[in-house]
C-alpha cells in the first residue's frame, strides 16, 4: 500500500508552497503515482469544503501550532473516507498509523476518533454539501471581473478531469484513437492517457500543450525566417512552436532548471537549429538585437489553470494579483525597446484577472502612443474575443468538450 506518510508531507509542502505539484511523482515509486496524484489533486480541489464544513463538525478545538501536520492527516483521511474507493477501515488505518509517525499517541487518537465519525456520517455530509470549491480570496479575486453566474460556469471545472492536449508538429498527420480535434488545432486525448506510451512521442512529432496556451502562437502569421525573442520561455510550448513554424527565436527565462527543461524537450522534438536560450531576468535582458516579433507569456498569477493545479485555489490572493501586475508591467516596459518599428508584441498570461490582461495593456497603451492593438481575428474563438481586439479565454468557453485554462492574448504592433 502507499506510504501517506510522505503524500501528507507533500501536501503540506505545496500548500506552504515548498514544492510543486508536479514534484510530488519524484517522491513516490512508479506504481504509487496515479494514486498519489489522483489522492492529492483531490484534495485540493475539495480542501474548501473539507476546511468550511466537514471538519468544524468534527473537530471542536483548534489543533496546536506543533501539531499542524494532523490537518494534513485529516485533508487526506477525509478525503479517500468521501471520494475514493479505498475501504474505510483500511483508510483509518493508515492515517492512525500516519498520525503516530508525525505526531504521538494523542495524535493518533484524535485521528481515528475524527475520521471515525466521518465514516460514520459520510453519506448524510455528501448529500447535505452546501460550500463549492473556491475559497474566499480565490472568489474576491474572480468577483473584480466576473458576474457570479461566470464565477460559478468556472467553478464547475474545478472537478472535472482535464484531458490532455497535444500540439502537433505541423508536417505530422497521425490519428489517435478516442481523440478530439479541437476548433483551435489541438489534439484532445482522454486526460488518463499515459504520456509516453502515446505514439510519435520518441520521434518527437508533438508535445504537451493546454490548447488554450498554444493559442497565442497561433494567433501570427508568416513567422518562417522571423527573429523572434521569447521571454519567459520555458518549459518552451510556445518556443516549440515558434520554431516548428521556422522563426528563430531567442527564448528567456529566469530559471535554469526549468531552461534545463526546455532544452530536453527541444532535443526530443529534434528543434536545435535555429534556438539561442539565455538565462536572465526579463527585467534586465539585454541585446544588441532587434527583434521581429516578441513573445511575452508573462509572469502571472495562474489563476487561469485551477483545473490542472487546483493548488492557486488556496495559495493566490487579490495582493499576489497586484504583485504579478507590478511585475508584468515593468517586464513589458523593458522588453519593448527591442522590438523593431513595425514589429508585433504577443502579451499573454494564464491569469482569469484582468488587471493582469486587458487593464495591463490599455494601461501599457496610455503611456506608449507609438503602439497600437491588433485586433485578433480567429473565427474559431469569435465568443472570446473582446471589444477591444484582445483574447479572453474561459474554462466554459469549451464546455461542451472538457473546459480550457484560462488564458488572455493581445497582439500589438509597434508602429515607428
Amino acid at each position: 500500500m502507499t506510504d501517506r506518510t510522505v503524500l501528507v508531507k507533500a501536501l503540506a509542502d505545496i500548500l506552504a508552497e515548498k514544492i510543486t505539484l508536479g514534484e510530488v511523482k519524484n517522491q513516490v515509486s512508479e506504481n504509487d503515482k496515479n494514486f498519489a496524484n489522483m489522492l492529492i489533486l483531490t484534495a485540493l480541489r475539495e480542501l474548501t469544503y473539507l476546511k468550511q464544513e466537514v471538519l468544524p463538525l468534527f473537530v471542536k478545538k483548534k489543533i496546536p501550532n506543533k501539531q499542524q501536520i494532523l490537518n494534513y492527516v485529516l485533508y487526506l483521511g477525509t478525503t479517500e473516507l468521501l471520494f475514493l474507493n479505498t475501504p474505510d477501515y483500511a483508510v483509518i488505518n493508515s492515517y492512525v498509523d500516519v498520525a503516530k509517525k508525525l505526531s504521538d499517541s494523542f495524535g493518533a487518537k484524535f485521528v481515528n476518533a475524527v475520521l471515525r465519525n466521518i465514516s460514520r456520517q459520510k453519506k448524510e455530509l455528501l448529500e447535505n454539501r452546501k460550500i463549492g470549491y473556491f475559497n474566499k480570496d480565490f472568489s474576491d479575486i474572480l468577483k473584480q471581473d466576473y458576474t457570479p453566474l461566470e464565477i460559478s460556469e468556472m467553478e464547475e471545472f474545478t472537478s472535472v478531469e482535464p484531458p490532455l492536449d497535444l500540439t502537433l508538429k505541423a508536417t505530422t498527420e497521425l490519428h489517435f484513437a478516442d481523440e478530439i480535434i479541437l476548433p483551435t488545432g489541438s489534439v484532445r486525448l482522454p486526460y488518463h492517457t499515459k504520456i509516453a506510451d502515446i505514439k510519435g512521442y520518441l520521434e518527437g512529432l508533438w508535445w504537451v500543450q493546454d490548447a488554450a496556451s498554444a493559442i497565442a502562437v497561433k494567433c501570427l502569421r508568416e513567422l518562417n525566417g522571423k527573429k523572434v525573442l521569447d521571454i519567459c520561455a520555458a518549459p518552451g510550448g510556445k518556443t516549440a512552436q515558434l520554431l516548428d513554424a521556422g522563426a528563430v527565436v531567442t527564448a528567456v527565462d529566469i530559471s535554469k532548471a526549468r531552461l534545463e527543461k526546455l532544452k530536453e524537450n527541444m532535443a526530443r522534438l529534434k528543434f536545435d537549429d535555429n534556438l539561442q536560450i539565455v538565462c536572465a531576468d526579463a527585467r534586465q535582458f539585454s541585446s544588441d538585437d532587434k527583434y521581429d516579433i516578441i513573445l511575452l507569456d508573462a509572469p502571472c498569477s495562474a489563476t487561469g489553470t485551477f483545473r490542472r493545479h487546483p493548488e492557486v485555489i488556496h495559495l493566490k490572493t487579490p495582493k499576489d494579483v497586484i504583485k504579478q501586475a507590478q511585475l508584468q508591467q515593468e517586464i513589458l516596459e523593458h522588453i519593448a525597446s527591442f522590438l523593431n518599428p513595425h514589429g508585433v508584441l504577443v502579451y499573454a498570461t494564464c491569469s482569469l484577472a484582468k488587471i493582469e490582461g486587458e487593464s495591463q495593456i490599455i494601461d501599457f497603451l496610455h503611456t506608449h502612443s507609438q503602439w497600437q492593438i491588433l485586433p485578433i481575428a480567429m473565427p474559431e474563438l469569435k465568443n472570446c474575443t473582446t471589444k477591444e481586439g484582445f483574447l479572453r479565454i474561459l474554462p466554459q468557453h469549451f464546455k461542451q468538450i472538457g473546459g480550457i485554462d484560462g488564458f488572455f492574448v493581445a497582439l500589438l504592433q509597434r508602429k515607428l
